[in-house]
């Protein structure tokens, strides 16, 4: 993946579900200090229930999560995602598009392009990196239990950090994953689909700084995106 310069307005917003992101692309254009033009993209876009329901993981296998236009939850296989990514970059037109915002924080390989492509998970490793700099035990929030083991392996030495979990598309509680992680310095949530309602929630209960990765995103982006809009 690329953390080119952006040379333009024209976005190309891809989830790893189904578009619009009505939960999060209003949220991020809200952020940005100038308009642009925005076109959302889908890795299961037009595809039935039955259809996506072929794509959930096997017992053991790498697993993401996300939002179906109606709302509902969706776990589908990494590598049937991946495939489906692979699809999908083929067909955005580099002619059409100055940029490709990911909006998933998990690694994807595939999500690759001869365009810029800003992903969530490069600017959470750089934040992970400044978090440790100055020595903080972060609290890692990811949507599955099965995800745990992954973000271990964001830090070079686990036991740097707590992990918990709780899906944003559902009806776990907050407050009480914000209780297992007060022995904390800061708090990561790691999906796009939570938001800052949620990170609340975290944070009254667990009495820690907490951060979505979509501010953290937005964050390492923002700065970027106007610059070039200016050039």
């Amino acid at each position: 993946m690329s953390v080119e310069k952006i040379r333009g307005k024209r976005l190309a917003l891809v989830t790893i579900g189904q578009a619009p992101r009505v939960d999060i692309t209003p949220d991020m254009m809200r952020g940005f200090e100038e308009d642009y033009d925005i076109t959302e993209f889908g890795a299961l876009d037009g595809m039935t229930k039955e259809e996506i329901a072929a794509l959930a993981p096997s017992d053991g296998e790498d697993r993401l999560v996300s939002r179906l236009v109606d709302g509902e939850e969706v776990i589908c296989s990494h590598a049937a995602i991946e495939a489906r990514l692979g699809e999908l970059f083929a067909r955005i037109d580099a002619d059409k598009f100055d940029a490709i915002l990911m909006l998933c924080s998990g690694k994807l390989t595939e999500a690759s392009h001869t365009l810029p492509v800003f992903s969530p998970y490069e600017t959470l490793n750089a934040e992970i990196a400044e978090c440790r700099a100055r020595g903080e035990v972060i609290g890692m929030i990811s949507p599955l239990a099965e995800q745990i083991d992954k973000n271990k392996v964001l830090f070079d030495n686990p036991s740097d950090a707590r992990f918990s979990y709780v899906t944003p598309y559902g009806d776990g509680s907050f407050e009480a994953v914000g209780e297992e992680l007060k022995d904390t310095d800061v708090i990561i949530m790691n999906c796009m689909g939570f938001d800052s309602e949620m990170a609340a929630k975290v944070e009254k209960s667990a009495t820690v700084p907490t951060l979505t990765v979509r501010q953290i995103f937005m964050k390492h982006i923002e700065r970027a995106l106007s610059k070039d809009a200016a050039a």
